[in-house]
């Protein structure tokens, strides 16, 4: 597994990042289209721009297993109007930059997730289908695949395993998968370790996450420290052969520290210890 830097943690300057990396031991990052002022002025990447941003992070020997879009008119995507079909072609634009640029997963968030009773949850549900469908078939032509992370907060739609296996089962494209979030399933009353089977082929990226509850909110904690047991969890990744990225993300935020820089390395040297014990 690669211990990786997520999007928009300790900085979004690529040469800081890449000088974090190399300092912590991280050898896999997810970047941000937002990082790049040109993608971000025309709304989306092109291939050129991402190579040529790769270059740094390949000399370094880091890799890019992720990118995060310039944008998420999420609600847009799956409105059957001008203004959807033009924010789902800014999308596709960003899967076949990736595909070309060699980037294997772009990331995002679940088009609707809001429902107030079951009536709606059972039509936002057919709807996100729709555009899961959509979006996978131009996701498989461009060679990349789609890394679907939960939406905050837990009330909205797609969060536990059930929620995400309702999609996976509806468009089983091995190209539909998910950001396996430590936190996000906990919160949702599962044993991390246990959903993780039934849902090892379609987890495509790993958020290292530790949280303790209370009955009116849940503290971030730094890994090993709290209920969800991560170095349990990241064993069972390993043993059905789970080989990418896991990214410690939530930390807390130690004084003094900026856009925890300080919480990621200790979390990171975690995540070290616990790969150098399964090895």
């Amino acid at each position: 597994m690669k211990i990786c830097l997520r999007t928009h943690m300790v900085s979004d300057n690529p040469t800081e990042r890449i000088g974090y990396c190399q300092s912590v031991g991280a050898t896999a990052v997810q970047e941000a289209c937002r990082s790049i002022p040109s993608a971000v002025e025309r709304g989306y990447p092109t291939a050129a721009e991402l190579r040529e941003y790769r270059q740094p992070f390949d000399a370094a020997g880091i890799e890019i297993i992720g990118l995060e879009p310039v944008k998420e008119p999420v609600r847009a995507w799956c409105d059957p109007t001008p203004e959807g079909e033009a924010a789902f072609d800014v999308f596709v634009r960003h899967l076949e930059a990736a595909g070309e640029a060699g980037i294997p997963v772009v990331t995002l968030h679940p088009p609707l997730d809001d429902a107030k009773d079951a009536a709606e949850a059972a039509d936002q549900l057919a709807r996100n289908v729709a555009f899961y469908e959509r979006a996978i078939a131009r996701a498989r032509q461009a060679g990349v695949k789609l890394a679907t992370h939960s939406p905050w907060p837990p009330s909205k739609g797609l969060w536990g395993a059930r929620e995400y296996r309702n999609v996976f089962e509806a468009v089983p494209a091995p190209e539909n998968g998910m950001i396996f979030c430590f936190g996000c399933m906990h919160m949702s009353g599962y044993d991390v370790r246990e959903v993780i089977r039934p849902l090892i082929d379609r987890i495509f990226f790993v958020h290292v996450r530790d949280v303790v509850m209370h009955p009116d909110h849940v503290d971030e904690v730094f890994p090993g420290t709290g209920e969800v047991k991560p170095a349990s969890a990241l064993r069972v990744l390993h043993e059905l052969g789970y080989r990418g990225a896991i990214a410690p993300e939530h930390l807390p935020r130690l004084p003094g520290d900026n856009r925890n820089a300080m919480s990621m390395a200790w979390a990171a040297g975690y995540c070290r210890a616990v790969l150098n014990d399964l090895s």
